[in-house]
């Protein structure tokens, strides 16, 4: 009797487990409850890695303009990468009246205000720069009928069970083993590995210094975002155009600019000796053919190269976070 009772307090419990950890809901509910802990404070390559060398905790960056009225009647908007999204960058960032982004996968219906200076930002990191403008890009929908918010227009396509059961099994890992405990465990195990073996997570690469972690997608010369993989002249000219008619076709929807700005890979500016570096930032952004104006953060991430990019993360730190900032609220003074 004893042993079926327990059996049944043990099915409960990690049947509670299981509901918390796969629901966004409860367990966002857990983790501000203090019961569980974020897995990515540490960084989105120190996760994969838990190599104990790159572990740093992410910095939450300082906000310039909190309960600062702007002096403008601009409206900024962003279809962006990771590096603008809401847990990194939001409206307190800029001196703008009206302020919205959306991520490229999304599709997103607005109105513009012919009264406001429209603003349109095309932020890519560098390794999705070539899937972004081989199509048209039509991730905003402008609306000629009064919109009274931004609605997605099309609804995710379902997912697979592979794939549901995969992100609930990521999710479940995380929720029950990112404590400062267990993460200390796989430290030791993954110190061994490298140590012992010369292995890591397949995910990333270590720089030649040994100094930085990277991602496997910017070293491996075999993928397409990759910063070592091939860039011939005739696709370039093919995605410069398809740039340029990205800028006029939402000039011609009412935008008043329209601009590119490509975020480095993280491999471009700390290690572009890893590999045959195919600059395709600066090939793109010198390209005589472009005509549409650029918001230029290449020079000054190479002049600050060990401050720009976190030591445990893709991202980039507070420090190459300003920088970018800084040019684009240049732009919209």
């Amino acid at each position: 009797m004893m042993k079926k009772v327990l059996q049944y307090i043990c099915l409960a419990f990690f049947s509670l487990l299981w509901v918390i950890g796969c629901h966004p809901i409860l367990s966002r509910g857990a983790l501000e409850l203090g019961l569980t802990e974020d897995s990515y404070r540490y960084g989105d390559l120190y996760r994969l890695s838990n190599l104990p060398q790159f572990k740093e905790r992410t910095e939450a960056c300082p906000k310039k303009f909190v309960n600062t009225p702007p002096k403008n009647n601009i409206a900024l908007y962003i279809i962006g990468d990771s590096f603008t999204e809401k847990q990194r960058i939001d409206k307190r960032d800029f001196n703008v009246k009206t302020y919205l982004r959306t991520h490229w996968n999304d599709s997103l219906e607005v109105q513009l205000n012919p009264e406001q200076r429209n603003i349109l930002i095309l932020e890519t990191v560098e390794r999705h720069f070539r899937e972004h403008f081989a199509v048209p890009v039509r991730t905003l929908k402008i609306s000629q009928a009064s919109v009274k918010s931004p609605t997605t227009n099309e609804a995710p396509p379902p997912k697979s069970w592979d794939a549901i059961l995969h992100e609930s099994e990521e999710a479940l890992a995380s929720f029950v083993f990112s404590s400062d405990f267990f993460l200390k465990i796989k430290e030791w195990k993954a110190a061994l590995n490298l140590a012992w073996f010369g292995r890591h997570n397949d995910q990333v690469a270590i720089s030649p210094d040994g100094k930085n972690i990277l991602f496997c997608w910017d070293t491996d010369s075999t993928r397409i975002t990759s910063s070592f993989y091939p860039f011939p002249d005739t696709e370039l000219n093919k995605l410069i155009k398809g740039v340029n008619a990205t800028k006029d076709y939402y000039r011609s929807l009412g935008f008043d600019e329209v601009y590119l700005a490509i975020i480095p890979n993280k491999t471009s500016i700390v290690a572009p000796e890893m590999g045959n570096y195919n600059h395709l930032v600066e090939r793109v952004q010198n390209h005589p053919a472009l005509q549409t104006p650029i918001i230029d953060v290449w020079g000054l991430f190479n002049q600050h190269s060990t401050e720009v990019y976190a030591l445990s993360d893709t991202h980039w730190s507070c420090y190459g976070q300003g920088i970018w900032l800084q040019k684009v609220n240049e732009v919209v003074k």
